[in-house]
């Protein structure tokens, strides 16, 4: 302990790999006095890595005996000389986890099972097949498709009846030995992913039945991949635990040499714990591998956490909730679930948070829980996510939930890989019209979604988000391809009070979206009853607008007094729309969208979308260089004069500084 000043502290760690077995907690009797710090750091120059595995030495690894009673349960024989096997048992390992369901409206389920990592990057369970999905023919009607739909999974009914489903493939067959084999997909639409335990199968009849409920039953031609399979061991990469033997079989990656650095996740509780501890700095440290989180702050304020590298969680990477705590300067990748997760403000008094992650890359994450996990996932009130770069994700960059947010000089790409009807950076939080406020500006959004993709959408306000203010962002190319069908810069889905202001899209077919799916289709079913009547209940309580939330939102005074219908108090100004290469797109809408688009490129009832002073070109209206993605406006760019009143948008300070 070295002190560096009357008051400070400084904590240095030499250089080395530190075994970390149980979770490290922090105390509020661990905290810096007021008015001065902690810090805990590496040496100079040195690599400190705090580790939550097991390494496990190649020479371990043994061939495939053909006396190995489980041998002859690998389908491909051409496999059986490559794959090797350790005895974890021996090793003393013995806690391997279990697999549950785990995904959309479910949540994370049990703790995540053990993973195995070779120099730093996961392998993958022996799956089937082994890139893509199952062949499954949607020409099939759904009524010879689902054979029970099965009950829907709720918070009260989370262990009923699993549905039931025909496949098209004959490879259950090789699966009747086989124990824990997960369903990975999407059973009910193209959103909701889960991955299910498969109770029982029927080979005879080509038939798998869920172990659990699904949320929303099984409701469409299920698009998947089966997982956790001995039989299926065949590429390199893939490995199998057997919990019963405690054997790890192994198809080594090509190339793995005798000095290769294999671990499994061992640690099943958050790496570092701030339970109340304040004034805490860590700096300089690399947190790698773990079951749980690496860091979780539950309470305590003012902690900083800089220069780390974060990497090989099978949970959340790092959560922060207290007040003034903060992320910056760090790498946060190869995740299993969300990178960042800022919460903390009060939603009685709307006091912010001020919790942050600031000059910070998030990317390859979601790989255990796909869906609704997202690079920084903002809850609470007032907490902050800038100039950070969010790429490399299956569904997410943002979400978005409480209030008083702010989102700006982001970027934000690679996104949306594996799922339709979602945005870089998503809201659905209209169920409470309480929750609004956040700001989102000079953000720059390019490359979502894969071909056979469809609505993914750069800023998105889902499900009748509102308050949300929409300025000087960047959105490039969302929707390039022929295949990516309705691909769209920006959607307000309904939404009141969301104004888009000064952004400017570069070739994207559909700019803008305002949706009103309170006027369409949902009243058929009466989810706009369901909706209106929960509005109602949380207007009875006199303290909303007699309190904070009527001062803070004064436009919550006239709710019930406009048109619930037809909303008519959204704005998209001052945009500049620019399609040089890509057309926009003059099709028609679903019913429930703003119908025949135009070349104006947002669209008719001009009345409801307050769309003006906004400039379509197919002219380069002044960018530096557009050629080589210097997206900022020259200062007598053609644009200034076009649009009343535009403001440049400060491209280079866009990003990690």
């Amino acid at each position: 302990v070295n002190s560096t000043s009357p008051q400070d502290i400084t904590v240095y760690f030499q250089e080395g790999n530190y075994a970390v077995e149980q979770s490290v907690v922090f105390t509020e009797t661990d905290s810096a006095p007021a008015g001065t710090r902690i810090e805990y750091r590496a040496c100079e120059d040195a690599t400190v890595v705090f580790f939550g595995g097991v390494s496990l030495p190649v020479s371990a690894f043994q061939p495939l005996s053909a006396e190995d009673p489980r041998v002859e349960s690998i389908i491909d024989r051409n496999a059986h000389k490559h794959i090797r096997y350790a005895p974890l048992k021996e090793l003393g390992i013995t806690d391997y986890g279990k697999r549950s369901l785990h995904g959309f409206r479910v949540g994370g389920g049990a703790t995540p099972p053990m993973e195995l990592f070779i120099n730093g990057r996961s392998m993958t369970p022996a799956r089937w097949p082994n890139e893509g999905l199952a062949p499954m023919d949607d020409s099939m009607p759904l009524e010879d498709r689902i054979i029970d739909a099965g009950e829907d999974w709720t918070p009260t009914n989370k262990t009923g009846k699993g549905g039931s489903f025909r496949v098209d493939f004959d490879r259950l067959k090789h699966w009747t030995k086989a124990e824990d084999m997960l369903l990975d997909g999407l059973v009910a639409n193209d959103w909701s992913w889960q991955s299910h335990l498969i109770a029982s199968m029927d080979v005879e009849q080509k038939t798998l039945t869920l172990q659990d409920p699904a949320p929303y039953t099984i409701k469409m031609t299920p698009r998947f991949y089966i997982e956790n399979l001995l039989e299926e061991i065949d590429m390199p990469g893939e490995y199998f635990i057997d919990r019963q033997t405690g054997y790890l079989y192994l198809y080594p990656p090509a190339g793995m040499a005798d000095d290769a650095f294999l671990c499994v996740s061992t640690l099943k509780e958050p790496m570092l714990s701030i339970e109340g501890a304040s004034r805490l700095t860590f700096h300089g440290i690399t947190f790698d591998t773990g079951r749980e989180a690496a860091i979780s702050l539950n309470t305590g304020e003012a902690n900083r956490f800089s220069q780390l590298e974060v990497r090989n969680f099978t949970g959340n990477a790092v959560k922060l909730a207290g007040r003034n705590n903060g992320i910056v300067r760090s790498d946060i990748h190869h995740i299993g679930g969300s990178g960042v997760i800022l919460e903390g403000g009060d939603y009685e008094s709307l006091l912010p948070g001020g919790n942050f992650v600031e000059d910070t890359t998030i990317h390859h994450f979601a790989r255990y829980d796909k869906a609704y996990t997202p690079g920084v996932k903002l809850l609470g009130v007032g907490n902050r996510v800038s100039h950070c770069e969010i790429y490399e994700g299956p569904h997410g960059g943002i979400t978005i939930g409480g209030n008083d947010h702010l989102i700006e000089y982001n970027i934000l790409r690679d996104l949306i890989k594996d799922f339709s009807d979602f945005g870089a950076i998503y809201a659905a939080i209209g169920a409470n019209p309480l929750r609004r406020g956040t700001v989102i500006r000079r953000n720059l959004i390019y490359n979502l979604g894969a071909p056979g993709r469809k609505w993914c959408i750069g800023i998105y306000s889902d499900w009748f988000s509102q308050g949300f203010t929409i300025e000087e962002n960047i959105l490039y190319r969302i929707g390039d391809d022929p295949e990516m069908f309705e691909f769209i810069g920006i959607v307000n889905s309904s939404g009141r009070y969301n104004k888009v202001l000064n952004n400017i899209f570069i070739d994207c077919p559909i700019p803008y979206e305002r949706g009103y799916n309170m006027s369409y289709g949902y009243k058929k079913n009466g989810k706009d009853v369901k909706l209106l009547e929960s509005w109602r209940n949380i207007f009875e309580d006199p303290e909303v607008l007699g309190g904070i939330y009527g001062i803070r939102y004064p436009e919550l005074h006239r709710f019930f007094d406009e048109d619930i219908w037809f909303p008519a108090t959204s704005y998209f100004e001052r945009n500049l729309i620019f399609n040089k290469d890509i057309p926009l797109n003059e099709g028609y809408l679903p019913e429930h969208f703003i119908v025949d688009r135009t070349s104006k490129g947002w669209g008719k009832h001009e009345d409801l979308a307050n769309a003006r002073d906004n400039w379509v070109t197919n002219e380069d209206p002044g960018f530096i260089n557009l050629s080589e993605m210097n997206l900022e406006l020259e200062p007598h760019a053609r644009a200034f004069d076009e649009i009343p009143g535009f403001r440049n948008i400060p491209f280079s300070q866009i990003g990690v500084r």
